[in-house]
């Protein structure tokens, strides 16, 4: 069983990254739609802002931990069998690593 302290910090990182995934994938849509539509003028410069490695990285990473913590106490909570929640929490580790792995080589490579 994991700690309450891991677990505390693992529940505070999803209260904290939901809102800012929120945001920035807000801000995505709405200059994707701009793209679209270019008549709507909610964002200024939308293709800008829309194609910006810097908020691109920081959603990556936002998305990234909010789901890597997020699972984890999923794990936590729902699963009884000790082996069966080290599997899961080493498969989302894997698969999370794989993830970042892919899109650090996608924006290298773009």
């Amino acid at each position: 069983m994991a700690s309450p302290k891991l677990l505390r910090a693992l529940y505070l990182l999803v209260e904290v990254t939901g809102p800012a995934v929120s945001a920035v994938m807000l801000i995505y849509l709405l200059t994707g739609y701009q793209m679209l539509a270019p008549g709507l003028g909610l964002i200024p410069r939308a293709s800008l802002v829309h194609t910006d490695p810097v908020l691109r990285a920081l959603a990556i990473a936002l998305a990234l931990t909010h789901s890597y913590a997020g699972l984890l106490l999923i794990c936590e909570r729902r699963i009884r069998s000790y082996t069966l929640k080290r599997l899961a929490e080493l498969d989302i580790t894997v698969l999370l690593a794989f993830f970042a792995a892919l899109f650090a080589t996608l924006e290298i490579v773009i």
